[in-house]
């Protein structure tokens, strides 16, 4: 074969294999950006799933339900008080009065009982006890309250002024204690004689002034110098609001919350 021959055939041979490997390359290419772009899209969302702000597993992490407030020493104490109380103010109230000949209320608080005290006798008819569902009113003044016995700790005045101190058990009503005010002299029972007799509002009328917009709990009633104090205490947050009712008309003179 001659030589132009030979470089004739060659020219058509190479240009058809330049051809090929061009169209090879070409698909590599296009393989290589295909690949590219899938694995572009499959990455981010592969992140999303397992990491991001949207995953079920930081969702389910956040908590179902908010704290409750903590409570404050006093509302603690309340808290603990209240509860374990069976025998209702106006109820101790009328056995404290009924051991002091023509007695006449002073001031009761509801309070943890003395250690070791036990009541010494039956409550009276007129006074029994307002026993919840469930509660005994005839057990020692333990029940109840465990250790710690709530009692109402009541201060009734004779005619002449003359104090005793009276306690009462706040689960079985009866009386736990009751003597003589050893401090008080001839001046302060004249004192509390003549602020007696001024006081026309009767410590009954006077919760009720209190308590008209208010049906929280009673805890404590005093009879101060114009007005009757009376607390009151709301056993959803535990606050304790007082109120000063005149001593001579049923309306309200002041009032303070004790959120502490």
């Amino acid at each position: 074969m001659s030589t132009s021959l030979r470089h004739r055939l060659r020219g058509p041979a190479v240009a058809c294999l330049a051809a090929s490997c061009a169209l090879l390359l070409a698909a590599c290419g296009s393989e290589q950006k295909e690949t590219t772009t899938t694995s572009a899209r499959i990455a981010p969302a592969q992140t999303t799933a397992t990491g991001g702000p949207t995953a079920t597993g930081s969702a389910s992490a956040s908590p179902s339900g908010s704290a409750s407030p903590r409570l404050t020493d006093d509302q603690a104490e309340r808290q603990r008080l209240v509860p374990a109380t069976k025998v209702t103010w106006d109820k101790a109230v009328q056995t404290a009065v009924a051991t002091v000949p023509q007695g006449k209320l002073v001031e009761t608080e509801l309070a943890w009982a003395p250690p070791n005290a036990t009541a010494s006798g039956s409550a009276t008819a007129s006074a029994s006890p307002s026993v919840s569902p469930g509660a005994s009113a005839s057990g020692s003044p333990s029940e109840g309250a465990g250790a710690r016995t709530p009692a109402w700790h009541t201060s009734v005045a004779t005619a002449d002024g003359t104090l005793h101190d009276v306690w009462v058990d706040g689960v079985s009503g009866k009386v736990i204690s009751d003597r003589p005010d050893a401090d008080q002299d001839a001046e302060d029972k004249q004192e509390l004689a003549d602020r007696l007799k001024r006081t026309t509002v009767t410590p009954e009328q006077a919760v009720q002034t209190a308590t008209q917009d208010d049906k929280g709990t009673v805890t404590a009633v005093e009879l101060d110098d114009d007005a009757w104090s009376v607390d009151v205490v709301d056993t959803s947050s535990w606050d304790k609001t007082t109120y000063e009712v005149s001593t001579t008309e049923r309306r309200v003179l002041r009032q303070e919350v004790d959120r502490d």
